[in-house]
C-alpha cells in the first residue's frame, strides 16, 4: 500500500485518515512522519535492525533476551506483526496505533505504541519531548481528571522555571503500566 495517497476511492471519497479511523488529518501526517523515520531503508516496512537503530538513537537499551527467548526488539515486532512476516508494514503500524489508542482494557501491547507516541511528540527528531507534549499524551490516554493528578505527581519536584524535557527512557519510566508513575496512578 502506498501510504502517501490521501484518498481512497473505494470508500466513497473519504480521506485516508477517515478510512483508517483516525480523529484528524494531523494524526495521519504524524503517523506517516514517524513511520518514515523508522523505515530507514525506505522499503515500506520496519524490521528488527531499523527498530534497534531507532532505540539506539534514542538512548534506549532493549533487553538482549526476553522471557520468550528472543530479543526485546524481536518481541516488539512480533506483537505488532499481524501477518507474521517478520516486519511491521504500514497496515500493521496503523492497526497497532488504533488498537492502543482505543484500548480501555489495558491489554493491548504498548511498547511500539509508546515509541510512536514519543516520536510523534519529538517532532524535530532531537530525542526529547517537552512537558506540554507529555501532558497531551496523558490527556489522550487517561482523560482530564487523571491527567491533572498525574502531572501533579510528575512535576511537583520540578522547581526549575525551564520546561522539563523527557528522553525516551524517562518517558518509558513514566508510562510503564507496571512500574511507572502513570501505571501506578491508572
Amino acid at each position: 500500500m502506498d501510504h502517501d495517497d490521501d484518498r481512497d476511492g473505494m470508500d466513497g471519497g473519504k480521506d485516508e485518515w477517515e478510512v483508517l479511523g483516525l480523529e484528524k488529518r494531523i494524526d495521519l501526517e504524524n503517523l506517516k512522519r514517524v513511520f518514515e523515520r523508522l523505515d530507514l531503508n525506505k522499503d515500506g516496512k520496519i524490521d528488527v535492525e531499523e527498530l534497534q537503530a531507532m532505540y539506539e538513537d534514542l538512548g534506549y537499551k532493549p533487553r538482549k533476551q526476553t522471557e520468550y527467548g528472543v530479543s526485546e526488539v524481536e518481541d516488539v515486532i512480533w506483537e505488532v506483526d499481524e501477518d507474521a512476516n517478520g516486519y511491521i508494514d504500514w497496515e500493521n503500524f496503523v492497526q497497532l496505533y488504533m488498537r492502543c489508542r482505543k484500548d480501555k482494557s489495558g491489554k493491548e501491547p504498548t511498547r511500539m505504541y509508546n515509541l510512536i507516541e514519543f516520536m510523534v511528540c519529538d517532532k524535530d527528531g532531537g530525542g526529547t519531548m517537552s512537558e506540554d507534549e507529555c501532558m497531551e499524551i496523558l490527556f489522550h490516554r487517561f482523560g482530564k481528571e487523571q491527567m491533572k493528578e498525574m502531572t501533579d505527581k510528575l512535576f511537583k519536584h520540578n522547581t526549575d522555571e525551564a520546561e522539563k524535557e523527557f528522553s525516551y527512557t524517562e518517558f518509558l519510566q513514566l508510562v510503564d503500566d507496571k512500574n511507572g508513575i502513570l501505571g501506578q496512578a491508572a
